[in-house]
């Protein structure tokens, strides 16, 4: 035998015996796919879950099988309920354990098993081991503040405040409020986890205005919300101050006040003025919308003044103050036109009437064409009054003259037409220089008076270095039936002037006796330091003798007394006048003419 013969044979039997294992073991991997083993054990096992929540339990074997195995429940628990098993792949599944609401139990189990091909296994234990969670503490959640709408005094308004407990447990407490603000509903709230309670707040005003305030929230836990409400006026009037004016010329003053109605309803407001203002007695205000009221001055009344008018709509009322400025400067002259009649080369004058119909006085310039002139460029006219004009014509030649007498203001202008007839040169003499004394009682035969007087020299020079005297006591000019007197102001006083006429009477046992009788229709002006005064209606050539009075009738004194004579009518012939006379003349001797030649001519 060759020597290499035992480790053949070594080697040979170590393959058998490897072979022989193989087959043993693969013998054995068909037995167990085919089930044919013991059943595989179940995995027993401890859980922990919190009281009263529901818990998902694993359900397994301990290795694996190829196969899907069917998991069924042995013994159920005792303080709770299992759902049914669901497979959650081949060799496992899963089950829900839900607590009994009453139990108190500290541990709960139930036991499973698991169904193959093997058969079923042996039954494992899930023991469920209960805990008690751990409660959190409530905690109080509020706003910081709670705003309302708007509204208006007598009504009220709503909020609600929503209170939270973002804890655990129960929120306890209750809720407080001052007036104008309360609690319409529960006061006092229980609230559990993770819930919330509303709380009905209510502002009732009854005065208009912001309003703030404080919800106290108190319990375990405390807090403050303010609290932020508005009332508004439920109608309102504006403006506070209302100015009534009127345009340049115009004597209407006007306003426009406008009411304001902010609520749903409409309103009707009574209106209530003094006896200065016109307005109507009441306007209907539709809701949320703006009325507007003409508020008249009344023209009689041009001056300014203030008044109010009163408001009324049930609980609201108001009072809006009225201020009406004067009415400015209107002017109009009293009359169409002035007249003035007189003589050549006198200084003739009439007046004319300037009214000013507003309630404001007023500066007026004065203009007027020549031969007129006035005795100031400048005059005042009084609020509600008048004011006369004296206007003097002076010219040379006779005729018919015209022009405008303008006035103008701040605030209007007027004109007058000045027309001016002028006869034959003036004839006026000079002063007499009547002694300015107290009435005199003139003798019975009086001495004859000087023919000399009686010339036709001018009353007054017109050269002021041919003045008899420094005082200037006397007349400038007359006419057939006006008269002007100038004199310095420096001469006497200037209270209660009047001019008084020189009266004379017979008595039988007193003689001749002189008295004096006032001249209504005298016009007095003073322009810088000359006073000037006007005399109208007097009689065509008639002497007069004036006197100028100051102070009162007890305490009277004579400034001066003056002579004048007013100028005689004349008539004045013209062509006009004397064509129809001429053509009848005329006529008659064409006639007479023709007459004669005929009888002339022989037969």
């Amino acid at each position: 035998m060759p020597t290499h013969f035992p480790v053949f044979i070594k080697t040979l039997i170590a393959a058998t015996l490897a072979a022989a294992l193989l087959s043993s073991a693969e013998a054995q991997g068909r037995r167990d796919l085919k089930g044919g083993g013991v059943p595989p054990p179940v995995v027993s096992q401890t859980v922990a879950a919190q009281r009263g929540e529901k818990i998902t339990v694993p359900l397994g074997i301990h290795g694996t099988r190829g196969e899907l195995l069917e998991f069924i429940i042995r013994t159920p628990p005792a303080h709770g309920k299992l759902s049914p098993v669901k497979n959650a792949a081949m060799n496992t599944a899963t089950v829900t354990y839900t607590p009994s609401a009453r139990s108190d139990a500290a541990e709960d189990r139930f036991f499973y098993a698991v169904r193959g091909s093997e058969g079923v296994s042996a039954p494992g234990v899930i023991a469920i081991r209960f805990s008690d969670p751990v409660v959190p503490q409530p905690r109080l959640a509020a706003p910081h503040e709670l705003e309302f709408p708007p509204t208006f005094p007598g009504q009220r308004s709503t909020a609600e405040l929503e209170i939270t407990n973002d804890g655990g447990g129960f929120l306890e407490g209750g809720v407080s409020v001052e007036e104008p603000w309360s609690i319409e509903g529960i006061k006092i709230f229980k609230i559990a986890a993770k819930s919330s309670a509303l709380i009905k707040l209510v502002f009732s005003p009854t005065q208009p205005g912001v309003r703030t305030g404080e919800a106290v929230i108190g319990g375990a836990q405390r807090k403050v919300v303010a609290l932020r409400a508005s009332a508004e006026q439920r109608l309102e009037a504006a403006p506070a101050m209302l100015k009534l004016t009127a345009q340049p010329g115009n004597q209407t003053r006007m306003g426009v006040l406008k009411i304001t109605n902010r609520s749903d309803d409409d309103a009707t407001v009574s209106m209530e003025a003094g006896g200065n203002i016109l307005v109507n007695r009441s306007i209907r205000v539709p809701s949320r919308s703006t009325s507007s009221v003409s508020v008249f001055a009344d023209a009689a009344e041009g001056a300014a003044f203030d008044d109010v008018v009163k408001l009324n709509c049930k609980e609201w009322s108001a009072s809006v103050n009225v201020h009406a400025v004067a009415v400015g400067a209107i002017l109009q002259f009293a009359t169409a036109e002035v007249s003035i009649t007189g003589s050549a080369g006198d200084a003739i004058a009439s007046t004319a009437i300037l009214e000013n119909s507003g309630g404001e006085p007023v500066t007026v310039r004065l203009d007027v064409g020549r031969p007129f002139d006035l005795a100031s460029r400048v005059v005042t006219a009084p609020a509600r009054g008048r004011v006369e004009i004296p206007i003097l014509a002076r010219s040379e030649n006779a005729g018919k003259f015209q022009s405008a007498l303008k006035a103008s203001g701040e605030g209007g202008s007027a004109t007058v037409q000045v027309k001016a007839e002028i006869a034959e040169p003036l004839q006026i003499r000079r002063d007499a220089r009547a002694s300015p004394t107290a009435p005199e009682k003139m003798p019975e035969n009086p001495p004859a008076e000087d023919a000399s007087k009686d010339d036709d020299s001018p009353l007054i020079p017109t050269e002021a270095k041919d003045f008899p005297n420094a005082l200037g006591k006397f007349a400038r000019g007359t006419g057939t039936n006006t008269a002007v007197i100038e004199w310095p102001a420096s001469l006497g006083p200037v209270e209660n002037l009047r001019i008084e006429e020189r009266v004379l009477s017979i008595s039988d046992g007193d003689g001749l006796q002189i008295g004096w009788s006032p001249l209504p229709t005298a016009a007095i002006t003073a322009t810088g330091g000359q006073m000037t005064v006007a005399l109208r209606g007097l009689k065509p050539g008639t002497l007069y003798t004036v006197r100028i009075v100051t102070g009162s009738d007890k305490d009277a004194t004579v400034l001066f007394t003056a002579d004048f004579k007013t100028t005689p009518k004349k008539p004045v012939f013209t062509v006009a006048k004397m064509r129809t006379p001429l053509l009848g003349i005329a006529l008659c001797v064409l006639l007479f003419a023709v007459w004669r030649a005929r009888r002339a001519t022989p037969k």
